[in-house]
């Protein structure tokens, strides 16, 4: 397990040197920049998981106004099931008028 251990932190500096002399870079600059994109990460998630308890806040806001709202839209339907019958005889004569307009632009 040591040997483990020791090859890892091993590969780990030497890739570290490597990766610090391709770029030309300070440890100590590098150290910043790691600590530049850690708190750009975290103030990323924080800025997400804000907006996630907004949008909750909002459907939860948008559940209950549907709730709300049901007993209308029931009233609604309720109101049109009632006068269905003086509604249907204008639909019917609306929809063989269009019928015959059709036929009668097929025919010329």
């Amino acid at each position: 397990m040591k040997r483990f251990l020791t090859s890892v932190l091993l590969t780990a500096g030497a890739s570290l040197a490597v990766h610090l002399y391709q770029k030309r870079q300070s440890p100590i600059d590098f150290v910043q920049e790691t600590i530049d994109h850690v708190h750009a990460r975290k103030a990323a998630l924080t800025d997400v998981s804000h907006q996630t308890a907004m949008v909750k806040s909002r459907l939860a806001n948008l559940q209950t106004e549907i709730e709300k709202a049901q007993p209308a839209i029931n009233g609604i339907e309720k109101a049109v099931d009632q006068f269905q019958f003086k509604i249907q005889p204008h639909l019917d004569a609306i929809n063989d008028r269009v019928a015959n307009f059709e036929a009668a632009q097929s025919k010329e």
